[in-house]
C-alpha cells in the first residue's frame, strides 16, 4: 500500500477511535453505573398525560415513572392496557408522550382531544395506580404489555404544568459504554502510534537523503 494511503488509513482509525472515545466516556458519565436514561418534559396544556406503549414498553426492563405538580396538587398516576386507557380517556383532552430524545433526555408531547376529563379513578381497569400530594410515581415493569400509563388529578379536573419523568434503566449500558470507550482509546492510541511512528521514518529518510547528497557534493 503507498504511503498516502497508509496515512491516510492511520488518520481514518485515529479520528474514529477518538469519537468513540469520546462518546463512549460521555455516555459512562450519562448513565453512571447504574446504567440509568432519564428523559424529562413538562406538559403545559390543560388535560392528562399519556405515555403509550410506544415509550413505556420501548425496553425490556422496568421503567419508573414520575409526575410533580409545579402547584403542588393531587396527583393519581395509573397503567393499564393500552385498549382499556384509550376506551376511559376516549376523546377527553390530552397531552401524549409521542418520543424519546436521546441524548437530549427529552421527550415529545402531542396534544389531542377536547372533551373534559372523565373521573378516572372510577375505572376499574387499572393495573397499577399510586396518589400523592404533589407528586406521585410508580415502577412499571415490562411483563403485561402492551400497557399506556395516564397522569390526572384523579378527579375530572385537568392538568396543566405537570413534569414527567422517565427512568430506564439497564445497568449492561454502562458496561458497553465503558466497553466502547476503552476500545476507542485502544484504536486511537495505536493509530497516532502509526502516525508517528511513519513520521519519524520519514524525517530519518529525509534526513540520510539529505546527509548522501551533501556527501556526494
Amino acid at each position: 500500500m503507498p504511503v498516502p494511503a497508509r496515512r491516510a488509513l492511520g488518520s481514518a482509525a485515529a479520528v474514529v477511535g477518538v469519537a468513540l472515545a469520546i462518546i463512549g466516556t460521555w455516555m459512562v458519565v450519562k448513565l453512571g453505573p447504574s446504567g440509568e436514561a432519564h428523559f424529562v418534559v413538562t406538559s403545559k396544556a390543560p388535560g392528562a398525560i399519556v405515555v403509550t406503549q410506544d415509550v413505556l414498553n420501548t425496553v425490556d426492563g422496568p421503567v419508573r415513572v414520575s409526575a410533580t405538580r409545579r402547584d403542588g396538587g393531587a396527583v393519581r398516576l395509573v397503567v393499564a392496557p393500552s385498549t382499556d386507557a384509550r376506551a376511559v380517556l376516549a376523546t377527553s383532552a390530552v397531552s401524549t408522550v409521542t418520543n424519546l430524545r436521546f441524548p437530549a433526555g427529552t421527550l415529545e408531547l402531542r396534544t389531542s382531544g377536547e372533551a373534559p376529563l372523565s373521573d378516572i379513578s372510577k375505572a376499574d381497569v387499572w393495573r397499577l395506580a399510586a396518589t400523592g400530594k404533589g407528586s406521585a410515581e410508580l415502577l412499571v415493569d415490562q411483563g403485561r404489555g402492551p400497557e399506556t400509563a395516564v397522569v390526572t388529578s384523579g378527579d375530572a379536573t385537568a392538568l396543566a404544568d405537570v413534569m414527567v419523568t422517565l427512568i430506564f434503566a439497564d445497568r449492561a449500558w454502562f458496561f458497553e459504554a465503558l466497553a466502547a470507550a476503552m476500545i476507542g482509546a485502544v484504536i486511537a492510541a495505536f493509530a497516532l502510534s502509526y502516525l508517528w511512528h511513519g513520521r519519524v521514518v520519514a524525517a530519518k529518510a529525509n534526513l540520510l537523503g539529505t546527509t548522501t547528497s551533501e556527501v556526494k557534493t
